[in-house]
């Protein structure tokens, strides 16, 4: 299993809000899209939304490279190691934002 997190700023809501609609319509491997989150949550350092898979693929993570414009883009496992999984087994697209570690579990 697979998180990943497509962060934007406020004021690019309307654009974050168009390619959660696109990743709904166009990928069938994304076992779950979730709504805009529109303020801080969790470890994360700015709104984001969050979609869930299976498995990972090169080909998913080409095609969100290509359809995330300027928002980056967290993707990692999940395992019982939420720290590790959100620091050294991150990929990361577009500019590394980092989490607050404080919050997550080693």
């Amino acid at each position: 299993m697979y998180h990943v997190h497509v962060y934007f700023p406020l004021q690019r809501k309307e654009e974050a809000q168009a390619l959660n609609d696109i990743i709904r319509r166009e990928r069938e491997d994304v076992l779950h899209v979730f709504p805009l989150v529109c303020k801080l949550v969790g470890p994360h350092k700015m709104p984001m939304f969050e979609m869930h898979l299976e498995s990972l693929s090169e080909e998913f993570v080409a095609w969100l490279d290509n359809h995330r414009g300027v928002f980056s883009a967290l993707i990692h496992p999940v395992s019982n190691q939420e720290l590790l999984d959100h620091t050294e087994r991150a990929i990361w697209l577009g500019r590394e934002l980092g989490v607050f570690e404080e919050k997550l579990e080693a």
